[in-house]
């Protein structure tokens, strides 16, 4: 169910509190991405004020991520908030909410911030070092290994200037 706001109740309380959840089939039906599935709820804590010809949209969403590293392909969650969201959003123009009478829906507005705090790149641990097979060749071509024996630059470090 997405997450709407009734503009005449708002105009008449100035003020409303919404909490829920939506389904990830409802934010995230077109999201696309090899690495990265939202397959968690989105759970949304918002306070929305009538401002004029705007509304602000003030509050908390949140969700998990389930993610594959990007190196060792290694499946780990991560957890996606965004605590201080803060929204001006126009009732009229481009920039206005899609609308269902008087029913303004809010979810595009969630959606883009959830998107907006997803990893680029995601990582189980910053330090992760890949497939275990590519990390020992990778250590090798860059004599990061201790076992390859001297380096080759150990004569550069014995000239004295």
């Amino acid at each position: 169910m997405p997450v709407t706001v009734n503009l005449r109740q708002l105009e008449k309380r100035k003020e409303l509190r919404m909490e829920g959840e939506v389904p990830a089939a409802e934010y995230a039906a077109d999201f696309k991405d090899e690495l990265i599935r939202l397959e968690n709820p989105m759970r949304y804590a918002l306070e929305v004020q009538h401002q004029g010809d705007s509304i602000l949209v003030t509050g908390s969403v949140a969700t998990e991520a389930s993610c594959e590293c990007a190196r060792c392909l290694r499946p780990f969650p991560f957890p996606v908030s965004v605590e201080n969201l803060a929204a001006l959003v126009p009732l009229t123009g481009e920039e206005a909410p899609p609308r269902d009478g008087d029913f303004a829906d809010l979810t595009p507005l969630l959606r883009e911030d959830i998107y907006l705090g997803l990893p680029a790149n995601p990582l189980c641990r910053p330090d992760c070092r890949g497939l275990p097979q590519m990390a020992v060749a990778r250590d090798s071509r860059l004599g990061g290994s201790k076992s390859d024996g001297p380096s080759p630059w150990a004569a550069l470090d014995r000239i004295k200037l």
